[in-house]
């Protein structure tokens, strides 16, 4: 569930996360935090008319890459980077939702990244300041401002999703976990796989129930079902991925896991009774140390751990260097484990943590055999040489 609060079209306060509908149902009292949304004409508030959308160019470890940030009234945002110093492909998009803390000098969004992203609005919202990490101002002199362009020019996010599919007499729309907007979806691409996977999960007669699936997908302006409508955004399925009956939008997990004193040596606590061995895939395993280059010194991750995540239903990887968001792939036989075209984003961070970024990323690369014991994952290269270790 979540809420909004609008004067006529003006949209005044909404939630910025969903809450899950008490297993009590109506007799089970629910709270909704709503937080106010900034917005009216340029120069008259924070954020200035909404929709709209700011473009500018800054710096990153390797050179610079080109920011889009669309704002949307619904409180839904659009993110863009693209590295201007690699070759394609070098853009990485991301969809969420955004609020204006009440002070009104920051703007947070949160979608798909592994950490917040922090914006101070200025000028009546005619530009956009990028905060580091923390949410504080960036003490370099390289640009950090976005600018608000003329009219809105929203981008066309292509991106892994999850949402509730559902097939309704006016055709087939998606729900999307992230955001919470629900799109229509595009007769296209991939979507004979969807609809295959929702007849085969819902009961015939059932249409119209919510089934949750995860696909590559894009999201881009298309002719409306209806005729005597102009085209509107839809979601064109580009390779659909599964579907997972029963399940709902899967809740963000808000805890974090602390780290063992001695990180290297195995799990003196055996895992209870009732709880299950962790697999390699479909678990998030955050990295506790890595073996030094220079020999058999154990690296503690400064900050926040490095977290590592296989999909089980592709041969994806997802997670963060600490600093930095990463994607890419992996090949999988018996205990043989390779990883593969790995990108990540290139946001700036402490000298620190940016050279341990740089090994744990070496570290990767070199993984060739794996090995879970009770509750721990250890990597290891060609040789047997242990290299990364990660818990749950």
């Amino acid at each position: 569930m979540r809420a909004t609060l609008r004067q006529g079209e003006r949209l005044l306060f909404t939630t910025d996360t969903f809450a899950p509908v008490p297993r009590g149902g109506a007799s089970t009292p629910l709270s909704l935090q709503l937080v106010p949304v900034g917005q009216g004409p340029l120069g008259q508030g924070p954020l200035g008319r909404l929709p709209a959308s700011w473009r500018g160019e800054l710096p990153n470890a390797g050179g610079s890459s080109r920011w889009q940030v669309d704002l949307a009234a619904d409180g839904s945002y659009q993110l863009r980077q693209t590295w201007l110093n690699r070759p394609a492909p070098n853009t990485f998009d991301d969809i969420g939702r955004w609020r204006l803390e009440p002070s009104g000098q920051r703007l947070v969004l949160r979608g798909g990244r592994e950490a917040p992203v922090f914006l101070q609005p200025l000028e009546g919202g005619a530009v956009l300041r990028k905060l580091d990490l923390e949410g504080q101002p960036i003490r370099s002199g390289h640009n950090d401002r976005l600018t608000r362009l003329a009219v809105p020019e929203p981008i066309e996010p292509r991106l892994f999703l999850a949402g509730l599919f559902r097939l309704l007499p006016q055709g087939p729309t998606t729900q999307l976990c992230v955001t919470g907007q629900r799109l229509p979806v595009a007769l296209e691409g991939d979507y004979k796989r969807l609809l295959q996977a929702y007849r085969s999960a819902v009961p015939t007669g059932g249409s119209g129930q919510p089934l949750l699936v995860n696909m590559e997908a894009l999201i881009s302006q298309r002719p409306a079902a209806q005729p005597g409508q102009g085209p509107r955004r839809a979601l064109v399925v580009e390779a659909f991925g599964r579907a997972h009956p029963g399940q709902g939008c899967p809740q963000p997990q808000m805890a974090s896991i602390p780290m063992a004193s001695n990180p290297m040596a195995s799990d003196q606590n055996p895992a209870p009774a009732h709880r299950a061995q962790p697999t390699l895939r479909g678990t998030a395993w955050k990295l506790q140390a890595l073996q030094s280059p220079e020999g058999p010194t154990l690296i503690n991750p400064p900050g926040r751990p490095p977290e590592l995540l296989l999909a089980t239903d592709s041969e994806r990887l997802s997670g963060n260097s600490g600093c930095n968001r990463l994607l890419g792939g992996f090949q999988l036989a018996g205990d043989q484990l390779r990883f593969s075209k790995l990108v990540s984003t290139k946001m700036a961070c402490s000298a620190e943590v940016m050279a341990f970024e740089r090994q744990y990323l070496e570290a990767l690369d070199q993984v060739r055999q794996w090995n879970i014991d009770k509750r721990s994952l250890l990597l290891q290269d060609g040789v047997g040489r242990s290299l990364l270790l990660f818990r749950l």
